[in-house]
């Protein structure tokens, strides 16, 4: 039988520390550590399937400990499409180092990014890679970063 404050406890992942989701039904020091790395990787989670993303996390442990879970989307960090490195973009789980490449070409030739359908123009950026990808971009102003 689990403890009762495991049944009534409720987490905020993206603000969670490591000790907070220890809280958690089969949660221990590892997959927390890994839970928190992941979520400073992307810049915070916005729905909770992408704990599935996390090693160590499989479908039937997020069954138990999803419904003491919570996501404030307004924590997630955004990265400018239009300033943002090389380097930086290719941090992002979501971004492999081909596309990066591509995304500050195309800026290097003055191509600003101002909506999502720009991205399109991205070669190497599949549809299903930027719809997981929208959520963590914003549309600054063009900037001259390439490294």
């Amino acid at each position: 039988m689990r403890p009762a404050r495991r049944q009534q406890l409720m987490v905020e992942l993206n603000e969670a520390d490591t000790i907070s989701l220890q809280m958690l039904y089969g949660i221990g020091p590892t997959r927390a550590r890994r839970i928190v790395e992941y979520r400073e990787k992307l810049g915070g989670y916005r729905e909770v399937r992408q704990l599935l993303e996390v090693y160590g996390i499989s479908a039937e442990l997020l069954g138990e400990i999803a419904p003491h879970l919570v996501i404030d989307t307004t924590e997630i960090r955004k990265i400018d499409i239009n300033s943002v490195t090389i380097k930086q973009l290719i941090r992002h789980p979501y971004i492999e180092y081909n596309q990066a490449r591509d995304i500050v070409r195309l800026r290097s030739k003055g191509i600003h990014f101002a909506t999502a359908d720009d991205l399109q123009a991205v070669p190497s950026m599949a549809d299903t890679t930027l719809k997981r990808l929208l959520p963590y971009i914003e549309f600054g102003v063009t900037g001259d970063a390439t490294e």
